[in-house]
């Protein structure tokens, strides 16, 4: 925890605090995909993400969300609800160095609101927590389109699954590119930024400990999925993509990994929808377990 600035002081993020980072996270779990050290390594280049400061005993880290502003992630450590209450007291607003706090669940919102807080719940940044087998098997009629989009898949493509490994990681680069051209990623400041941060999860895969997966159609990448683990019982998928010409490559990836590269998890988070309608419809369409009700806490 020393190795943060003390603050109202924040430093960016590096490779050399993962150990100790992963550690404090394992000491205090969460559901939250965005509280991973993956996560916070990959979006460093995007504006005040992943700035570190330390306050007691609690880790702080900046979350820029694109309708907040400057925000933090809830305090990590033995009391956050009490550090909440501490920085925005009378002594320390003159240095409050961000807008709110993001990533608020239960149990903390119940404990902020006898302090005279009020979380407010966001529909759009909830994540969605899906049982891995259901991802898996796909049993039932609930999932009878993904079967037939994935049997569509398989009659019509010579594809094959296959770990991530540092020798397909070209031809991942290289689908992401396409998939920028096709969806026309610089045109949007936050799918520019996606860009960015999963060109780092490729290039640092090894040493951010990721999970990965590709599916491969006459011998090249066309689909691949990058992950890690959130908790003891909970995969994270960070990054799902696939050739958006080739139908049912989507639900290839996506049973294809659960099944081969998380073995030894009960959950898979597959994060937020942003409130973007078609996303939200694809994740309902997986039928969730649970979701992360995810709140926020402005300041200002």
């Amino acid at each position: 925890m020393d190795r943060a600035p003390e603050y109202p002081a924040f430093r960016e993020v590096s490779m050399d605090d993962r150990d100790w980072i992963t550690r404090l996270f394992d000491q205090y779990p969460t559901e939250i995909s965005e509280r991973t050290f993956g996560s916070i390594f990959i979006w460093r280049d995007y504006e005040d993400r992943s700035l570190l400061s330390r306050f007691e005993d609690h880790l702080l880290i900046s979350w820029r969300k694109e309708k907040f502003g400057r925000m933090i992630l809830a305090p990590v450590g033995p009391g956050p609800a009490e550090v909440i209450q501490k920085l925005t007291s009378p002594a320390l607003l003159p240095v409050l160095a961000f807008n709110g706090v993001f990533g608020i669940v239960e149990p903390l919102a119940a404990d902020l609101r006898p302090k005279g807080f009020n979380p407010q719940s966001v529909r759009d940044e909830w994540d969605y927590i899906y049982l891995k087998d259901d991802l898996v098997k796909l049993v039932g009629p609930k999932y009878h389109t993904q079967r037939k989009e994935m049997k569509k898949a398989a009659s019509s493509l010579k594809r094959e699954y296959l770990p991530m490994s540092s020798e397909l990681r070209d031809q991942c680069l290289e689908l992401q590119e396409t998939w920028c051209d096709i969806k026309h990623c610089t045109n949007d400041n936050l799918s520019e930024a996606e860009d960015v941060a999963l060109k780092e999860a490729l290039l640092n895969y090894d040493s951010l400990g990721f999970i990965g997966g590709v599916v491969t159609v006459d011998g090249k990448v066309q689909a691949l999925s990058i992950g890690e683990k959130l908790n003891s019982e909970t995969a994270v998928v960070h990054f799902e993509k696939a050739n958006p010409d080739m139908r049912g490559l989507y639900q290839v990836i996506n049973q294809q990994f659960c099944e081969h590269a998380l073995e030894g998890f009960k959950f898979v988070n597959r994060e937020q929808d942003v409130g973007e309608p078609g996303l939200r419809r694809a994740k309902e369409g997986y039928h969730p377990h649970h979701f992360v009700e995810k709140q926020i806490l402005p300041f200002k």
